[in-house]
Formats: structure tokens, sequence, C-alpha cells
């Protein structure tokens, strides 16, 4: 009797057959698109306000962030 009960405790503990592992799949991951910071403070306020947008963006609004930083 305790054979039995032992055999069916070691049965219960012992891992089941493992489903194979699946590859692991890779993730799409789209590149970031640097954004250049702005940190502007208006008059009369004390606060900061920043913007963040990418070079496309601050070019369509006539302003080009990579020259104002390289000083040309």
């Amino acid at each position: 009797m305790i054979a039995t009960l032992l055999a069916a405790l070691i049965a219960t503990a012992a891992p089941a057959a493992e489903a194979p592992a699946q590859p692991a799949t890779p993730v799409a991951t789209t590149p970031r698109v640097k954004r250049y910071r702005i940190i502007d403070r208006r008059e009369g306020s004390q606060l900061k306000g920043k913007i963040c947008r990418t070079r496309d963006e601050w070019r369509a609004r006539g302003f080009d962030p990579v020259l104002v930083l390289s000083g040309k």
C-alpha cells in the first residue's frame, strides 16, 4: 500500500513531458525617429514649455533645428 502511494506521488510530482519550445519570433520594431526638443519660456511666465518634434515637422514650420544647433 505504501509502495503504491509513493509510486503515485512520484508520478504526479514528475514533470510532464514538455511541449517542444517554439522558437522566439523576433518582434518587428520600427526605427525610432530622432526628435528635437525646444525649451521655450513665454514672456510673463516662469514656466518653461517643451516642444518635441521631428526635423521634418520643424522644417514644415520654417525652422531647422540642425542649423540652429550647429551654429550656421
